[in-house]
């Protein structure tokens, strides 16, 4: 029987992709202590009424107690469906989230020199009155970009950040979904989508690029100076062969051989040239690297300097998750011959620089280990548009520990390192 509308199961599914959406509501309200408590305390409850209504149709179901009796035993075993099963009669407390869950702030007063300061705070204190408890303080001025950082624990899991253990356990139960409907001989119930667009009725046994949990989600940034939010975009390009080739059409040149961030640096230089002279700009791209390997490739954007570190402090999120060893950048930049210093003492940036400031095309390269190229082509803007690109030339003695924009890759680099460490060391 295939007729969706007579679908056994129809009651759980629908209850499962009420989970979905509710998992999306709790992940939008991350930063909103009241709000998230609420939709977690739904999920929690729409996820056990997924087994519940399932168990009311068993007489409906072929070899219900085989495959069911099954997801029970794997369930007692799993700490996330205990916790799950045993938090739909608790539901979540107030004081059990406030036990072990934590609000963090850093306030970065000077992103080009690193003036950091850290704070914790009460885990169910507003963002609004963690900022007015900052700026109250006598001496707290109005300058750089404060960023709050929240993580939901519960008492009765307290290993487990609170989205990514719901997210386990949808996906288990979207399994046990799976086996219910090839029992009953139904590819689906027919329930089409919801919004998000994302949420629709395919049962998944493994986990959901729609339920990525993107550290940006657990995190807020205000830039003090105009008093507004930030927002970080960085866009994934995924490689398409038509495309490619178009590519090698329009700009007249080949494929890149195989090697590290280090050894392609020329190449992409060359490239990157083609591309400035053919259109008139280069957007911003980032290649992440795993030895020889290209793991990720994204093109950055930001509308002003703070945007710009913080985006590039999402992308250190990313080295981390693919373990990249090797970052290649490709960006325009001001560039300046010589340096010029403000009344402080501090060199003036070349964006700041006025008149005397130049434009230049940069290839900028970085390795674990320590390796580093920094690549530039300056170049001047004709009457009519075109672009006049001058030799490229390789920038002498760059400290690996002071590389600006690579900042924060080069920071995880060195987390990462001390973690291992820490792990070789306790084995």
């Amino acid at each position: 029987m295939n007729n969706y509308e007579k679908c056994p199961v129809i009651s759980s599914h629908k209850r499962l992709m009420d989970c979905h959406a509710m998992w999306h509501a709790m992940a939008d309200s991350y930063m909103q202590p009241d709000t998230f408590r609420m939709h977690l305390n739904s999920l929690i409850q729409g996820l056990r009424n997924v087994t519940f209504l399932l168990q009311k149709q068993k007489s409906e179901l072929p070899n219900f107690e085989t495959w069911y009796t099954r997801f029970q035993e794997e369930a007692k075993a799993d700490p996330i469906m205990r916790w799950v099963v045993k938090s739909r009669n608790r539901v979540v407390k107030e004081s059990d989230l406030e036990l072990l869950s934590e609000v963090k702030v850093r306030w970065v007063a000077d992103w080009a020199n690193k003036k950091e300061r850290k704070f914790t705070f009460p885990p169910r204190m507003p963002s609004e009155a963690i900022l007015g408890s900052l700026l109250a303080t006598p001496g707290n001025r109005r300058v750089g970009v404060v960023t709050v950082s929240r993580r939901w624990v519960d008492s009765g899991l307290p290993d487990r950040e609170l989205m990514s253990a719901t997210r386990e356990a949808f996906i288990t139960l979207s399994s046990l979904l799976a086996d219910a409907h090839e029992a009953f001989g139904a590819g689906s119930c027919g329930l089409g989508e919801r919004d998000p667009e994302c949420v629709s009725d395919v049962l998944v046994r493994d986990p959901l690029n729609c339920m990525d949990i993107n550290p940006g989600q657990l995190q807020e940034h205000l830039d003090l100076s105009a008093m507004r939010g930030i927002d970080e975009v960085l866009t994934p390009i995924s490689y398409d062969e038509g495309k490619a080739a178009k590519a090698r059409k329009r700009y007249g040149v080949n494929d890149f051989t195989r090697g590290n961030p280090i050894e392609i640096a020329p190449q992409m230089m060359d490239h990157a040239r083609s591309v400035l002279a053919r259109d008139k700009s280069h957007m911003n791209v980032v290649w992440l690297f795993r030895g020889d390997e290209v793991v990720e490739f994204m093109s950055p954007n930001y509308a002003d300097q703070n945007a710009k570190y913080l985006a590039f402090h999402r992308i250190a999120d990313r080295v981390e998750t693919h373990r990249a060893d090797g970052i290649l950048l490709i960006a325009e930049m001001w560039y300046v011959n010589d340096y010029k210093y403000d009344d402080q003492g501090k060199v003036i940036p070349a964006r700041d620089r006025g008149k005397d400031r130049r434009e230049a095309l940069h290839v900028l390269s970085a390795t674990r280990d320590g390796r580093v190229a920094s690549l530039i082509a300056p170049f001047s803007r004709k009457l009519l548009g075109g672009i006049q690109l001058e030799d490229t030339f390789a920038e002498g003695d760059v400290e690996y520990s002071s590389l600006g924009i690579l900042t924060p890759i080069i920071e995880r680099w060195r987390e990462m390192e001390n973690e291992s460490s820490e792990s070789t060391a306790t084995e």
